[in-house]
């Protein structure tokens, strides 16, 4: 059977992320994935590669604070 848990975690805990505002909150994970982005919790769209958990929205606002390039 699948479990749902709670559990803490910082918000903005990227690693080089710069954020003012750090908050911790109560993040629901499911089979060990955190279910929503970690800055806005919405559901889909979600880019979870390198353990990102940011929506495509948020992703696309801090994509250079995160030291990615845009290319053409």
């Amino acid at each position: 059977m699948s479990r749902i848990y709670e559990t803490k975690i910082q918000l903005g805990g990227i690693q080089g992320m710069n954020i003012d505002d750090v908050k911790i909150k109560v993040r629901e994970v499911y089979r060990g994935r955190i279910e929503g982005c970690v800055l806005c919790d919405r559901k889909r769209g979600l880019v979870r590669r390198h353990g990102l958990n940011l929506c495509r929205q948020c992703f696309r606002d801090k994509a250079t604070e995160l030291g990615f390039k845009k290319y053409d």
